[in-house]
């Protein structure tokens, strides 16, 4: 086996009784992901909804995702959309977005969509640190908001099927947290929308190329992504020094 591939045990969604505790689980997280958005004000003294978000209580701060001392950039002053951090494949019928939740990424994005985004990792915190330090992470994993939508009446996916190319690599999922209640079904209906939160090895650089690939398909559009987070962030940290914060 090659390094950069990691291979999993069975799938935890098969576990007997695990549908059961997994959708308490996720019902428990939506309510404090809707109280961090709720909660996720501005603060004296810099721009509206800028406020970081952070819970120690979830398991993840983003002291987390400070790598190498980089500072990260300043919350609150982005533009950037979702769809315009989102990376689009299409596999057949099956399409599927995949955003990227690393928090340098998501802090360049407007505040209402930043605070919705890191919502999401406020409630599954302790899910995630679980999880990869079960799969022998040491920090914080790569974390993907992924949702699964098709063009037919009825389809299936394979949650395991959708990996990464980084480097010459294929990276499997560590393990998948699904956000939809009924993302283990592994069924679509139409105009219907399954989303899950998938852990990569956090060894897998954003700064290079990469690709999104499932059952032959693949999608290099974090190329363009990228080029587009570095524009921005060079008018995030011009805003922030305009307004001196």
């Amino acid at each position: 086996m090659s390094r950069g591939t990691r291979w999993v045990g069975p799938c935890p969604f098969g576990r007997a009784g695990s549908r059961g505790r997994e959708a308490g689980r996720i019902g428990a997280s939506l309510t404090l992901l809707v109280a961090s958005v709720a909660c996720g004000g501005g603060s004296a003294g810099g721009p509206v909804g800028a406020r970081v978000a952070v819970a120690q209580e979830s398991g993840w701060t983003a002291d987390l995702e400070v790598v190498d001392g980089h500072p990260l950039p300043p919350a609150g002053y982005g533009t950037l959309s979702q769809d315009d951090i989102t990376i689009p494949l299409e596999s057949g019928t099956l399409l599927i977005k995949a955003v990227p939740l690393s928090e340098w990424v998501i802090r360049l994005t407007a505040p209402d969509t930043y605070r919705r985004l890191s919502g999401y990792k406020l409630s599954r915190g302790e899910d995630v640190i679980r999880s990869a330090r079960r799969a022998g992470e040491r920090g914080w994993p790569l974390v993907l908001l992924v949702t699964f939508f098709t063009r037919n009446l009825q389809d299936s996916f394979e949650p395991y099927d959708l990996q990464i190319r980084s480097q010459s690599f294929i990276y499997r999922p560590l393990d998948i947290l699904p956000v939809t209640p009924e993302f283990t079904r592994n069924q679509l209906r139409q105009q219907e929308a399954q989303m899950a939160l998938y852990l990569f090895e956090g060894e897998i650089d954003l700064n290079l190329p990469l690709g999104l690939v499932y059952q032959g398909a693949e999608s290099t559009r974090w190329s363009g992504i990228r080029s587009r987070l570095d524009q921005e962030m060079a008018l995030v940290r011009s805003r922030a020094g305009t307004r001196g914060d």
